[in-house]
């Protein structure tokens, strides 16, 4: 019975170290991409992708340093989407394998001339990821494909950080910047906010030597501002200071950063526990969207002279409300001037009840017609760990 159990054991260890044997097979007869970028040639109106490729040799403990790039790029053109994939066979020397990439890229003339084609080939797949997150650069995509990043070797999840980073550092960009969020908008109009990459710096580095090279900030990739979208198309684009009061104003912004003046003097604050309220009613027969934000705030920086006082503080608070409430309305107003409903109420108007809002469903643009009417209430919380700020020595030359 004993030698029976020791053949079954001894079987089960061999079956174990085949599978495993098996499986790194099937991971070295792999391409597993990390970024994929795409674009139309304008002269011959073709599809081109480039795929960035992991370079396992560069995380192998056998490699001795031999293999010092840890991604490649390589660049497939075709008729069409389906025959890409296809033509990737006649440069890959590996099977493709484009399952858990992490960001996709567009270029601004490709997101300017419609997404269409391309969101119904992607929805299509059976191997799509909803969590995909999609970019528009407006540098060469050539160029910001062949860019190696420092620190965060994989551009691929360079920029899912990035866009995590920033939302938790200001909220100037939204998590819901995923290919799923775009398309849900595609019969709708309500628009789109995609975040906008560009390659810093002079042209890339083809190199691994980048890595060698102590400034981070050269030939790198950097969040500039976010891509407005109506369903599939590109319309305009703002800054990324301007995407975090209109974050701020949607829901999308847990946390937020503003400096206010003071008496002349910077006062920098990190707002968080942020809670958003949104009602859209009807006043005297118009349509206001009434919106109240609360948030807690910690003070990052005061370069006031006195010293921090019950006063002080509240006055710290009604600037920053006040400065917050007058830009939302301003850069409301300058939506609303563009035509950009970037807050869904043509949406919400056409499903509510009622008489007097049938009456305004019937009318071209009423949406427009729309008063912002917010409400802020910022509380300090965190004021770091002096109250007396020092007085002596030459300061910055303005004492």
């Amino acid at each position: 019975m004993n030698a029976v159990f020791q053949k079954l054991a001894v079987s089960g260890i061999m079956l174990c170290c085949l599978t495993g044997c098996w499986d790194r097979i099937e991971i070295n007869e792999l391409a597993v991409a990390g970024l994929v970028g795409s674009e139309i040639d304008p002269q011959t109106h073709e599809q081109i992708v480039y795929y960035q490729i992991v370079n396992p040799g560069a995380y192998s403990s056998e490699s001795n340093g031999r293999s010092k790039a840890p991604v490649y790029t390589y660049k497939v053109q075709g008729k069409s989407k389906g025959e890409l994939a296809q033509l990737s066979s006649d440069t890959l020397p590996r099977k493709l394998f484009t399952d858990h990439y992490q960001s996709h890229i567009v270029t601004e003339q490709y997101a300017r001339d419609g997404l269409r084609t391309f969101l119904n080939y992607y929805e299509r797949q059976f191997n799509r990821r909803s969590s995909l997150y999609l970019f528009v650069t407006d540098s060469p995509l050539s160029d910001v494909m062949m860019t190696f990043t420092p620190l965060e070797q994989l551009p691929g999840r360079l920029l899912r950080s990035l866009v995590s980073n920033t939302n938790n550092a200001t909220g100037r960009i939204s998590l819901k910047s995923r290919v799923k969020d775009l398309v849900e908008n595609m019969d709708s109009t309500t628009l789109t906010m995609l975040p906008i990459v560009s390659l810093k710096g002079e042209k890339p580095i083809l190199s691994a030597n980048r890595f060698d090279d102590i400034n981070g900030n050269q030939s790198n990739l950097v969040l500039t501002g976010a891509a407005v979208f109506k369903q599939d198309q590109m319309i305009g684009k703002v800054s990324l200071w301007e995407n975090g009061y209109y974050n701020l104003l949607k829901g999308e912004a847990g946390n937020f950063f503003e400096s206010i003046l003071l008496d002349d003097r910077v006062v920098d604050l990190y707002a968080h526990k942020i809670k958003t309220k949104q009602q859209l009613t009807l006043r005297n027969g118009a349509p206001v969207w009434n919106v109240e934000i609360t948030a807690h705030l910690a003070l990052r920086n005061d370069e006031q002279t006195e010293k921090l006082t019950w006063d002080n503080l509240s006055k710290i608070t009604d600037q920053f409300d006040l400065k917050l409430m007058k830009t939302s309305e301003k850069l409301y107003a300058q939506a609303i001037e563009k035509k950009w409903d970037l807050f869904g109420l043509e949406e919400e108007i056409k499903y509510k009840r009622g008489n007097a809002w049938k009456k305004l469903q019937q009318q071209e643009n009423a949406w427009a017609q729309t008063k912002l009417h917010v409400t802020i209430k910022s509380k300090i919380e965190n004021i770091g760990e002096i109250v007396d700020p020092y007085k002596g020595g030459a300061g910055n030359g303005k004492e």
